[in-house]
């Protein structure tokens, strides 16, 4: 498993890839839902979530390769999964957000709201949206993973980034 996450190196078949994917998309969702139980450490583990950028990275170089694609073809798929993102996270808050950021920003610039009651309606309204956010994100990394997989060629042979897959046990 270790191989599969961290290291950049060889070539992974579309069942790894997917593997590897679920794996962290599972992590990236319970660390998101920690939001729901508390606030303070959500903000931790939203930070820890960051981490998990490198093996996502891996796991695209090594599909890429198994396609004998560059890994930098990578930024791509990024752009791809920046795009729907922003796309998925615009219909969370304009569909579960209320318009309460909106409210409250501008309250806070209007001196109505003390920084103590600006941070407390800060803190409901992104619990308000955590689920519908972790679900949104789910679904642009699955989107991005299934497009990225059905355009990236397998390359049965032997190629630059190591030896070809025995295909044909997989039938």
């Amino acid at each position: 498993m270790g191989n599969l996450l961290f290291s950049p190196e060889g070539r992974i078949s579309s069942a790894e890839f997917y593997r590897g994917g679920f794996i962290l998309i599972l992590i990236m969702t319970a660390l998101s839902m920690v939001n729901l139980v508390s606030p303070e450490i959500g903000k931790v583990t939203g930070l820890l979530a960051y981490l998990l950028l490198y093996p996502w990275v891996v796991i695209w170089i090594k599909r890429l390769h198994e396609g004998g694609k560059s890994g930098w073809m990578f930024l791509v798929y990024l752009l791809l999964y920046l795009i729907l993102g922003t796309i998925g996270i615009l219909i969370v808050m304009i569909y579960f957000g209320d318009g309460n950021f909106m409210e409250m920003m501008m309250e806070s610039i209007e001196g109505d709201l003390s920084e103590a009651e600006l941070e407390a309606q800060m803190q409901g309204w992104a619990q308000s949206i955590t689920l519908p956010a972790a679900i949104s994100g789910i679904l642009t990394s699955l989107a991005t993973m299934f497009i990225g997989d059905k355009t990236i060629p397998i390359d049965e042979n032997d190629n630059q980034y190591g030896p070809g897959a025995d295909y044909s046990t997989f039938d």
